[in-house]
Formats: C-alpha cells, structure tokens, sequence
C-alpha cells in the first residue's frame, strides 16, 4: 500500500459484510516510468506467499515473504506491518498502519486513503488504486481464502 497520505473519521458502522474481509495474496503491482509507460511487474511465487489479513474488527495484518540469498522463500522480518482499516461513508477505504523496522527497534505511523480500491472476478480480485499524473498505478491482490 503505497501513495497517499490522510485522515478521515467518517466510517461505516457494519464492517462485518464488507468485501476486504479475509486473506488476500499480492499478484502484481503496475507503476509508471518517467516516460508515462506503464510497467507491471508480476509477485514471484515466493513473494505470492505473502499475505494481506482484513479482520472483520477492523484490524489487519501484512506478512511478507521474500527470497533469500540461498534462494529459500522466507519470511522478511526486517519490519512488520499492522494496523486498522476502516470503509469510510464515501466508499472509499482508509488504512492507517504502522511499520516497525526490527534493524532499528523503531516504528512509524502512517496512514492511506488510495483514490479507488476495487473488486471484481466474483470477488477474487482486488486493486488498491492512486490516480497520479501518468494513469493508475495499482497494488492487484488475489483472495486466498
């Protein structure tokens, strides 16, 4: 979840039906190069062992995985993602996370409203979305559960 920065306490009230819920995988993320192209860049299978959690309290969970020098899939615990996320009344999300860097012993705070987060494939697919000058640049996650 990359972009943009804000906060919002506009929320809605039933979390428990929202389509976000449950574990999501990491299958691709399109950016721009400096040129306006467009570059997409497919998850390797270990990177897809990753995984997105949205409890239906509010909370959520961001394990990475990531090959090794030795070439073994393996969790990166360089830092850890966890935080709250929320359906604001306009149907826009907002997730508001923090990092905590294990080199360091040092966190950070931060929060997201991406500019579209979609659904579509019967629910399967989601894209968290920011609008920038270029087009859309995109995070693509797959359902797993």
């Amino acid at each position: 979840m990359i972009g943009l920065v804000s906060c919002s306490n506009e929320t809605t009230d039933n979390l428990n039906e929202d389509l976000i819920i449950g574990n999501w995988k990491p299958v691709k993320e399109a950016v721009f190069a400096d040129d306006g192209t467009p570059e997409v860049f497919e998850k390797t299978p270990c990177e897809q062992t990753s995984r997105f959690t949205f409890a239906s309290d509010g909370n959520f969970t961001y394990t990475e995985f990531e090959d090794d020098e030795g070439g073994n899939c393996v969790p990166d615990e360089s830092y850890i993602i966890d935080g709250t996320w929320a359906k604001l009344a306009t149907g826009r999300y907002e997730f508001r996370f923090t990092y905590f860097s294990s080199t360091s012993q040092q966190s950070e705070s931060d929060s997201q409203i991406p500019d579209k987060v979609t659904f579509y494939n019967a629910n399967t697919v989601m894209r968290i979305i920011e609008l920038i000058d270029e087009g859309e640049k995109y995070l693509e996650l797959v359902r797993v559960n």
